[in-house]
């Protein structure tokens, strides 16, 4: 005979049953492999939502700023992101590298000490097929573990042992770099990251990026600017992708989302993709993390897309945003982006922001909105609203006042330069991903103007020139960057008018041209343009340009557009 109690756990059970059965419960799938480290989501609660921390600094003293940036594994035992112990390539073993600041006039004595083992020949060929398989490509690039540095944005000479990507630094080796800032150089935001040919997107998406910022002089910028300054934060916006070793050794998962990774994802393939993976958006190597305000606090935020193919739009839940600059330029405005506007940043793209916190004590979600498939650097894959970090607000009234456009207006470093007006020659580029003119191959070409990056060809600039770029994309987005100079291009202001900015990196829409207007000022020597989605960069997506100070011995290379390979083919999507 049962007891009251045995009835009851009978009913519970044969409720259970009734639910377990139910066609609106998920069926139960088996754990996804890779433990810890597999394809699953992350929860912030259990996982982050520690407080933010900025990365180390590392300021020049003197006139000089001494770092050094060992690249190496992390330390499985000591470095995690999210439960799952990472085995990626870094600089000084953090996910992260150190934030340099330095001032204008400054040498930036930095050593790059290439610690990464030596690669087999047999593993340098398997990571060539990982390429090769996806692309044309009509140089060899170098192994995963070739690095060289790119200061992105500065206004430096290319050449030597200054900022020159056409470096390669082998495992096991080191250079020793000096880069001389000029003493008029712009204060700002601008960053770090490596950019060997083969290797970039898989050594920055493993987290070998940080930031430069190039000082303010506290004498010469508004009082509130200055107050501003003190609570500043550097927020390095990271795709860090690894795969279910915590590891990150396969080309082909920084390629596009398609239909098929979620299959791979959930199989634990190596090759599962980033919209499909399941990892996270960190800031400084940390998800979700905590930045604390006092209410009326104001802060200076410096804002780094440094995700290999990524699209941040930047927003935070019930505050507006007073934009000061755009790519480490001030723009001698500010521009106020309302609560619900977000800031756009695409990969590279640096954005100065005050942000005043608000009177009511809370928790505030800042958060990545999301980007409609139309708009997506991710082949037609839309890309979902991601919360990457949160604003709690509490404590004592801080009331502090933010600076107006008026006492901005001196920091313009242009002042009201018009390239526009005096741009006297005309580059074009068009970036395309096309198919082969054998139809029995079914590789994409990553090219520009219909060639893929060959150091052998070089495109030439003159010393003092301005000019106006015709940039062009067919068939998907792509993001142009260009070394050593900025340029001036128009965009739309929050307000819907438009406005002209300083930038070194520039979205094209699909299908889309753009003007912008350059001059080649104070160096000369071969740097690089290309696209900043990095495996686009990797697969071919680039060019050598050189300035030079009179004409060039050789003939010059047509910058006048080929006919296409592709005999006409449609372009891939990627």
């Amino acid at each position: 005979m049962f007891t009251p109690r045995s009835a009851a756990l009978t009913a519970f059970l044969a409720a259970a049953c009734v639910l377990a059965a139910s066609p609106l419960l998920p069926p139960t799938r088996p754990p996804l492999p890779g433990g810890a480290c597999a394809f699953q989501p992350i929860d912030p609660a259990k996982w982050g939502n520690q407080d933010f921390q900025n990365p180390p600094d590392v300021r020049s003293v003197n006139g000089r700023l001494t770092a050094t940036l060992i690249v190496g594994y992390t330390d499985p035992a000591r470095t995690t992101i999210a439960g799952c112990h990472v085995t990626l390539r870094t600089y000084n073993g953090a996910l992260v590298g150190p934030t340099l600041r330095a001032k204008p006039g400054d040498v930036m004595s930095i050593l790059l000490d290439n610690r990464l083992p030596v690669e087999p020949p047999a593993l340098v060929a398997e990571q060539l097929e990982q390429e090769s398989s996806q692309a044309f490509i009509d140089t060899e690039p170098h192994s995963f573990n070739t690095t060289n540095l790119h200061t992105h944005g500065l206004h430096v000479s290319p050449v030597g042992n200054s900022d020159n990507v056409l470096l390669a630094i082998q495992p096991q080796t080191k250079l020793q770099y000096q880069i001389a800032l000029p003493p008029d150089h712009p204060v700002g935001a601008y960053w770090y990251h490596a950019h060997g040919h083969g290797s970039t997107a898989i050594q920055v998406g493993s987290g070998m990026e940080g930031a430069i910022i190039i000082e303010d002089d506290s004498l010469r910028i508004p009082a509130a600017l200055r107050e501003a300054n003190k609570h500043d934060k550097v927020m390095n916006i990271q795709t860090i992708l690894y795969d279910t070793a915590g590891k990150a050794n396969n080309i082909a998962a920084f390629f596009p989302d398609n239909p098929q990774t979620d299959t791979m994802c959930m199989k634990g393939n190596p090759g599962c993709t980033w919209q499909n993976s399941n990892r996270r958006t960190t800031i400084n190597g940390q998800v979700v993390p905590v930045i604390h305000m006092q209410p009326g606090e104001v802060q200076r935020w410096r804002l780094i897309d440094a995700g290999f193919r990524e699209s941040i739009e930047f927003n935070v839940e019930g505050h507006p945003l007073y934009e000061i600059a755009t790519d480490g330029v001030y723009m001698g405005r500010i521009d106020k982006w309302a609560a619900g506007q977000p800031i756009d940043l695409e990969p590279g793209y640096r954005s100065d922001v005050l942000i005043k916190a608000s009177n009511t004590p809370g928790t505030y979600r800042i958060f990545d909105a999301a980007t409609p498939a139309r708009r997506s650097l991710r082949a037609g894959v839309a890309e979902n609203t991601e919360v990457i970090a949160l604003l709690r607000i509490a404590g004592a009234p801080f009331n502090m006042a933010l600076p107006t456009s008026a006492e901005m207006a001196p920091l313009a470093p242009f002042g009201k330069t018009n390239l526009q007006a005096t741009a006297d020659g005309t580059q074009h580029a068009l970036f395309w991903i096309g198919g082969s003119p054998d139809t029995l191959d079914q590789r994409a070409y990553f090219q520009i103007n219909y060639s893929a990056f060959n150091p052998s060809r070089i495109r030439y600039l003159q010393l003092g020139a301005t000019e106006q770029w015709v940039l062009s994309t067919v068939g998907s987005p792509h993001v142009f960057h260009i070394h050593v100079n900025p340029f001036q291009v128009g965009r739309t202001a929050p307000d819907g008018t438009q406005e002209t900015v300083w930038k070194d990196t520039q979205l094209i829409p699909a299908d889309s041209t753009i003007n912008m207007y350059t001059h080649y000022t104070d160096f000369i020597g071969q740097f690089v343009i290309h696209c900043h989605i990095l495996d686009h960069e990797d697969l071919g997506m680039m060019e050598v340009v050189e300035v030079i100070g009179a004409n060039p011995s050789t003939p010059r290379t047509s910058t006048s557009m080929k006919a296409s390979p592709a005999g006409g083919m449609q372009p891939h999507n990627r």
